[in-house]
């Protein structure tokens, strides 16, 4: 199944749809959506966008982030706003600069932002389950990658669904391929560099654009640790009993 969605200049735009859920039925592929930020230049763009039939956007980019790349979606969708300030682009850079510029260093800097995100950032998470269960229609969640935040967001998402653990992980994986060219994923960090005066080192920039296991399981493991298993987590801290599970499995699977 085709996955990714050509949109504008949008990387790692794809649905989530077809995986089994607890119940045995399949998620939908015209209600669940994760991207990157949406790059939509004009108005074709952001009409292909409406046909996509998403009614609210989750965006967990901090303010800076938005305000260098501003969503363009039109009245008709709901923007949520969840701003997580500890995996913004802007702390990662901080992050970076001081733990040192190597492929070492880039690689711990990513599993420490899996635990804060999981530590530090629930209230986010917790919002979004609360307003899905009380509004209808297609969802997409987006940050500036589409891969941390959002990867995240939609793996609890598809396990909240009863979706099983290997295609949870699978479809976390998926944003490797969004970035599989070089040179496009390390445009992505071209301003960063340049506005330090130095010249972009791939070997840096690909451990953070790369989605990898041990990043998702540093974030399991503190929902282990906190809770005793992951749906324990859920229940506890993000609010999502066996009825507040059925209820989103009611409104994406079939």
């Amino acid at each position: 199944m085709e996955r990714f969605l050509s949109l504008g200049k949008t990387m790692n735009l794809r649905h989530m749809g077809g995986y089994r859920t607890g119940s045995g039925r399949h998620t939908r592929s015209d209600r669940l959506y994760r991207s990157g930020f949406l790059n939509l230049a004009d108005n074709a763009d952001q009409a292909d966008f409406a046909e996509l039939g998403v009614n609210t956007i989750y965006d967990f980019r901090s303010p800076l982030e938005r305000r260098k790349n501003v969503l363009q979606v039109g009245k008709h969708v709901e923007v949520i706003e969840l701003g997580m300030l500890v995996a913004s682009v802007e702390n990662l850079w901080s992050m970076l600069l001081e733990e040192g510029l190597t492929p070492a260093g880039a690689e711990k800097i990513m599993g420490e932002r899996y635990r804060e995100l999981t530590e530090e950032e629930i209230p986010g998470y917790r919002t979004m389950f609360q307003h899905m269960l009380d509004t209808d229609g297609g969802v997409l969640v987006m940050c500036s990658f589409g891969k941390d935040r959002a990867g995240i967001a939609s793996a609890l998402i598809l396990s909240a669904l009863g979706v099983g653990d290997s295609l949870v992980r699978e479809d976390y994986l998926l944003s490797s391929n969004a970035y599989a060219d070089k040179n496009a994923a390390i445009a992505q960090f071209e301003q960063f560099f340049n506005e330090e005066g130095m010249s972009v080192d791939e070997e840096i920039v690909l451990p953070i654009l790369d989605a990898r296991v041990p990043y998702l399981e540093r974030a399991w493991q503190v929902m282990l640790d906190t809770s005793g298993s992951r749906e324990a987590f859920m229940r506890e801290q993000l609010g999502l009993d066996e009825a507040a599970r059925q209820r989103l499995e009611a409104r994406f699977s079939r």
